[in-house]
């Protein structure tokens, strides 16, 4: 059985692509492991598969938007496995096969036109249809018994709950948040976590009770409650003259954050250095990519943030 996790926080820029890929190269170094990108944006989709195999998996319209069409458009039917992308790094480029047991569903602009026609879409009962709309990757995991196939399943979350984002939670054991360490993110770590366990978890069981679905009909792959396995403090500003090593604002929200959630929050500290950012660039994980200065300062500090994740995925 998979161990399923969603990367999420609906605040942008915090660093959820960087997360997910780097936790799923390191994964995939012993597991198998499969991402599903659900952001429209499609960063992470572009950075594991090229320009041009994005560009044609899009064309070829093998991405996860076609899950969501089949709610909307009842011409199109629920896609199975020819959506997943295997061994992807290797099939961008030939030249390297470091990651063998690593698949992707990839996301495609389109996505966010298809979440706006699905919310206004019912089908039979309005009680039934938001179920459904909210279980569709649920579904889809189960046509193509993904539990059976993977070790990991990772969803790549948009910065919003939206309809495709409570659709991977309906699926994951665990969300994981990163987040920078400002006041913004501080307080929104509390409102998330309410918002996942009181109205995303909750509203879920109400439809599904409301619905008088029978458990037959429940897909395997839903998950009633989501827990969260870890707070990770992402893209902390350095500053190379105080004792912490970060700015003055990040270290004081960094020590209100592990007041408040305590051993929720790992204890690495991932910093916003150029070499992260040299090697998402590159299309490979910090331990893949050339190793210039600036990727070499970043890998042990990378490596234990991701080991740590991977710790509380039990």
């Amino acid at each position: 059985m998979a161990v399923k996790v969603s990367v999420i926080n609906f605040k942008g820029g915090v660093g959820k692509s960087t997360l997910t890929f780097h936790l799923a190269t390191l994964l995939a170094t012993k597991s198998k492991v499969l991402v599903v990108d659900v952001d429209h944006q499609s960063s992470l989709s572009i950075v594991m598969m090229g320009g041009n195999l994005w560009d044609k998996a899009t064309a070829d319209r093998k991405t996860c938007n076609v899950i969501f069409e089949s709610f909307c458009n009842r011409r199109v039917s629920m896609p199975g496995d020819e959506i997943i992308h295997k061994n992807v790094l290797h099939s961008r480029d030939a030249r390297y096969n470091f990651y063998p047991n690593l698949d992707l569903v990839p996301a495609q602009f389109e996505l966010d036109d298809t979440e706006i026609e699905m919310a206004s879409t019912t089908m039979g009962s309005a009680m039934l249809s938001e179920w459904h709309k909210r279980t569709l990757i649920a579904e889809w995991l189960d046509v193509v018994e993904a539990d059976d196939k993977y070790d990991y399943i990772i969803f790549d979350c948009p910065p919003a709950t939206k309809l495709v984002s409570q659709n991977a939670l309906a699926a994951s054991d665990y969300f994981v948040i990163p987040v920078i360490p400002d006041a913004m993110s501080s307080r929104g770590v509390t409102h998330f976590r309410s918002l996942v366990t009181n109205k995303i978890d909750k509203k879920l069981e109400f439809l599904r009770t409301g619905s008088s679905i029978a458990d037959k009909d429940v897909p395997k792959a839903y998950i009633p409650t989501t827990k969260m396995a870890a707070i990770v403090p992402f893209m902390a500003k350095t500053a190379g003259n105080a004792a912490s090593g970060l700015t003055n604002i990040h270290t004081e929200q960094l020590s209100a954050l592990r007041r408040k959630w305590g051993d929720d929050m790992i204890k690495p500290v991932v910093t916003h250095m150029t070499g992260v950012a040299e090697a998402i660039d590159a299309g490979w994980p910090v331990w893949n990519a050339y190793a210039t200065p600036n990727i070499k300062k970043v890998i042990p500090m990378m490596t234990k943030a991701c080991v740590a994740v991977q710790e509380r995925l039990i």
